[in-house]
């Protein structure tokens, strides 16, 4: 059973008792209590996907820095030409995390 598992079933078992008790106030409570929980699990998970999101993002940056400081020091045309490849492909990878940060907003 995971935290959360554990941690609805523990509110739901309040809520039965609360109920047994005939104590509507304190259903009603421990349901919202239960209905926060669930958004805050929610915005926890975009949060954490948009900072992971983010670190690829900032690592595929930082590669492409390694690439073009490789690329200036270079002196052969062909190995010039694998970097700039490799610089394509690092931009569209960076593009589509972009686009994915974007839509976690």
């Amino acid at each position: 059973m995971t935290k959360t598992s554990n941690w609805f079933d523990d509110y739901l078992d309040l809520y039965n008792f609360a109920k047994q008790l005939g104590d509507q106030q304190w259903q009603e409570e421990l349901l919202e209590a239960m209905r926060q929980k669930d958004a805050l699990d929610r915005e926890e998970a975009v949060r954490s996907a948009k900072e992971e999101l983010w670190h690829k993002f900032n690592t595929i940056n930082h590669q492409m820095m390694d690439l073009l400081a490789q690329m200036k020091q270079s002196s052969d045309p062909a190995e010039e030409s694998t970097i700039r490849e490799l610089i394509g492909t690092l931009k569209l990878q960076r593009m589509d995390l972009a686009k994915k940060i974007k839509s976690l907003n």
